[in-house]
């Protein structure tokens, strides 16, 4: 029984601390939520009895202190108290509380909250307060003038001209945009800064000299700021903000608000993106895709009727065109300066109706007023009506003009990347010669070596005879390693897994002469030949008092494979390739048309490749057709994500 009863009180102890536990954390709850009101409330209060409390200028209480924004405030007969843990309790009132809600106070605005309570400023029978934000804004207010915000670049420099004491007086007017310039009136002149070439300018002029010196760091959220405001602010296209600004690539940022966008990098600023010129622009990319950062803002495109344009900071100038007849199209390279020369989208071609399209080197692209079409090989013009090509001669085409005969490396050149981006030019145009070169070596060498053909034998890279060479997989000789450097090749070809893009060269079955090289595999004489994959040629000890006629053979001490090691990537494990397969093949007559087993597509300027599947692969123009992604990647390429 006294174990029963032990049990007992045991249980019911546990319930009893179990409750009590429960009732304090039901208990203590509220009061761990509401401390933040409470820090508010205890802040507030204070602020107002400091200030004269219902004698006050604030007079009696209008209600309880209510979150707003990220902070919180309180309603007062004669105006508020806002709240931050970092800015403090500061009172408004009056024109400047008006103004201050005008723009969408702490919840709305890019202002923040008010750091100062509403004061006396310097000019006579002025007031003002200042804000939170990263630019240090201030709204200031006069009876004749009204309540202003003066902000960023230009109250730096309104401040080093000595105020609303200074020669400038007071601010007579909001700032207003014109492209990258902010400018905005006083009563003794005007004050305006230009964010792309960073300069001020003034009037009177002669005050312009005064702010020489006068540095105004890079701010992106400002610049943000600034660019939502130029576009109408929260009334505007762009609507609310639709959560903080984000990091796009290294330095870039992005901010989304209802109705749109506004992208910023260090060399472009911050620029508005908005409906069906955004959705274009994101279709292709965005700010990390090739148009890069927009340049400018979406403005009006100069028709008539609706139009709305975007430029972008890509090389070839492109830009975003929208009308309502043709939605939003690209225009770029050849045909954007073609398009400028012309009037653009007031001048004869008109609004573009699709993107360009390109066939081999001619890019093609319809306007409502004609067509027109870039030779890239000729950098020559035709169009439609054909009058209008006269006036494009000699027009410089922006990031597409025609590519120069490629210069030789120098020796002292030790980027592997900038000789890869001319070597294939170069290679493409000696390999044949290296072909009829091996053809007619091996042919005298069968010939001279007759019946003694079945002394060369082909293995795993197994010992067994002082080979010349190891051969990759694709059947190409590797760069020898011993101190005779006169291969035709050199080392470079080696590091850079160059090796691979000769099938024939060095096997007894070498294919006769109209038999392609890039073509697919060579002719193979007989049934057993099929199943041996070319490995090293080796030289099998003779004893015999015969005379060895065929040409010295050096010993070589193999280092890497071209196809898993190209010296300037990491070490790749490839499986063992199809026997007698090349690595590459060039287009045929349809470039857009992949030779059978080889679906790789890449190119050699961007030094890119992309494999079925990507989503850009079927828009990706293929320069050379890999067998494998194994093989770009061992020549040097890189997939685009």
């Amino acid at each position: 029984m006294r174990g029963l009863d032990s049990r007992r009180s045991t249980v019911v102890s546990r319930m009893v601390i179990g409750l009590v536990a429960l009732a304090a954390a039901v208990l203590l709850a509220p009061v761990a939520s509401a401390q933040p009101a409470n820090d508010a409330n205890a802040a507030i209060t204070g602020a107002w009895e400091a200030g004269g409390g219902e004698d006050g200028p604030l007079g009696p209480r209008n209600g309880d202190v209510y979150p707003v924004g990220d902070g919180f405030a309180q309603n007062f007969a004669g105006g508020k108290i806002f709240f931050t843990p970092t800015t403090g309790a500061h009172s408004m009132q009056g024109a400047i509380l008006e103004k201050y809600e005008s723009l969408g106070g702490p919840a709305d605005s890019d202002l923040g909250f008010p750091t100062i309570d509403e004061g006396p400023g310097r000019a006579q029978d002025s007031r003002n307060t200042t804000f939170s934000a990263s630019d240090k804004p201030v709204i200031f207010w006069t009876p004749a003038t009204g309540a202003r915000v003066v902000r960023g670049p230009i109250n730096a420099a309104w401040d080093k001209l000595g105020g609303s004491s200074g020669t400038l007086g007071v601010p007579s007017d909001d700032e207003a945009f014109r492209g990258d310039v902010t400018s905005q009136k006083f009563t003794g002149g005007e004050l305006s800064y230009n964010s792309g070439d960073k300069k001020f300018t003034t009037e009177p002029s002669e005050l312009a000299g005064q702010l020489a010196g006068l540095e105004i760091p890079d701010d992106p959220v400002a610049a943000i700021n600034a660019a939502r405001r130029a576009a109408g602010g929260a009334l505007g296209p762009l609507g609310a903000a639709d959560g903080a600004p984000y990091q796009i690539g290294r330095d870039g940022l992005g901010q989304n608000f209802a109705g749109g966008k506004i992208f910023y990098s260090p060399d472009t600023g911050a620029n508005v993106v908005t409906g069906q010129v955004l959705a274009k622009y994101e279709s292709v990319g965005g700010p990390e895709g090739d148009l890069g950062f927009p340049t400018t803002s979406e403005v009006d495109g100069g028709l008539a009727t609706a139009s709305r344009m975007t430029s972008f900071a890509a090389e070839d100038k492109p830009v975003i065109f929208w009308t309502p007849d043709y939605g939003a199209v690209i225009v770029r390279g050849a045909m954007s300066a073609a398009w400028d020369r012309l009037g653009a989208a007031k001048g004869a071609l008109g609004a573009p109706m699709a993107d360009q399209t390109e066939n081999g080197d001619v890019t093609t692209q319809r306007f409502s007023g004609g067509v027109v079409s870039w030779d890239r090989a000729k950098n020559a013009f035709t169009t439609e009506p054909g009058n209008l090509a006269s006036d494009l001669s000699g027009l410089e085409v922006p990031g597409q003009n025609a590519p120069e005969s490629p210069a030789a490396p120098q020796a002292s050149d030790s980027n592997g990347d900038k000789w890869f981006q001319w070597s294939w030019w170069w290679l493409l145009a000696v390999v044949p010669v290296l072909v009829l070169i091996g053809l007619v070596a091996f042919a005298t060498m069968r010939s001279r070596r007759g019946d003694r053909e079945d002394s060369f034998a082909f293995d795993d890279g197994g010992p067994g005879g002082d080979a010349a060479h190891v051969y990759s997989a694709a059947g190409a000789p590797e760069q020898s390693t011993s101190d005779d450097d006169s291969s035709m090749f050199g080392d470079r070809y080696s590091r850079e897994g160059l090796g691979s893009v000769s099938p024939g060269l060095g096997r007894p079955d070498v294919p006769p002469a109209g038999d392609s090289v890039w073509g697919g595999p060579p002719r193979v004489e007989d049934d057993e030949d099929e199943d041996e994959e070319p490995a090293v040629l080796e030289v099998e000890e003779d004893d015999s008092d015969d005379v060895d006629t065929a040409p010295t053979r050096v010993p070589t001490i193999v280092e890497r494979d071209p196809l898993t090691d190209s010296g300037r990537h990491a070490l790749l494990d490839l499986d063992e390739p199809e026997p007698q397969r090349t690595a590459f093949l060039l287009p045929g007559d349809d470039p857009d048309e992949a030779p059978k087993g080889y679906s790789i597509k890449a190119d050699t300027k961007s030094g890119l490749y992309w494999a079925p599947g990507n989503p850009q692969y079927d828009e990706a123009r293929a320069e050379i057709w890999f067998a494998s992604e194994e093989f770009a990647r061992a020549n040097g390429f890189v997939a685009e994500d």
